[in-house]
């Protein structure tokens, strides 16, 4: 059973009254507005224990951890609980981690034959990239490109790719997605997204192409 950090005997209640101490102990917890708290998008089979859904999204969760400087560490239930915070909180907080991660993504434009642009694909050797997409000048940074509502797929953590929503017909990026996902160490999930006036929502699933 965890020892109740917070209870206190008799005798050292009494010795904090004499001394004028509050009568609670300091409950453990980490430093407020740590900077490497982070939300980012994860696949649903993880069973992350800190996160909140994506509307409309069947495979994957937002979820809540850290940057421990190699990967990203979701919060245990008890972290959880003695940091105090509610999930707004946290989303205020991450969104400045969200923006530095974005800035160590490289963006690559891929183009036809034509030399139009296909598609993005965002990527970075740290696995960032699931919580770099979250940041709210993500969608800017595309605009002039691939136009104000994008769709969006985060097959895992070091991988992004993101396309127009007029004129593309998504399926024939199926292996590529999936193949970005199965090939990983730290797959998300094949899920695709609309992002739209800095919402994002589920709004299908890629699948192999027979």
């Amino acid at each position: 059973m965890r020892k109740d950090l917070t209870r206190l005997t008799r005798r050292q209640a009494l010795q904090r009254i004499l001394f004028g101490l509050p009568l609670l102990a300091p409950v453990p917890c980490l430093l407020a507005a740590d900077p490497d708290w982070r939300i980012w998008l994860e696949g649903r089979f993880m069973a992350p224990p800190i996160s909140a859904p994506v509307e409309g999204a069947q495979r994957s969760v937002l979820c809540g951890g850290r940057w421990d400087g190699a990967q990203l560490v979701p919060f245990t239930r008890l972290q959880w609980r003695d940091m105090g915070l509610n999930w707004a909180q946290l989303e205020k907080i991450a969104r400045k981690a969200s923006a530095e991660d974005l800035l160590q993504c490289a963006v690559t434009f891929k183009r036809d034959k034509r030399q139009v642009i296909e598609y993005a694909e965002v990527g970075c050797p740290l696995p960032l990239v699931a919580s770099g997409v979250l940041a709210p000048e993500f969608a800017s940074r595309f605009a002039e490109t691939l136009g104000e509502v994008l769709h969006l797929a985060v097959p895992n953590r070091h991988k992004a790719f993101v396309f127009p929503q007029l004129g593309s017909d998504l399926t024939r990026y199926s292996d590529l997605v999936l193949n970005a996902y199965r090939d990983s160490t730290y797959p998300v999930s094949v899920e695709l997204f609309e992002l739209r006036n800095g919402i994002l929502r589920g709004s299908g699933i890629f699948e192999r192409q027979h």
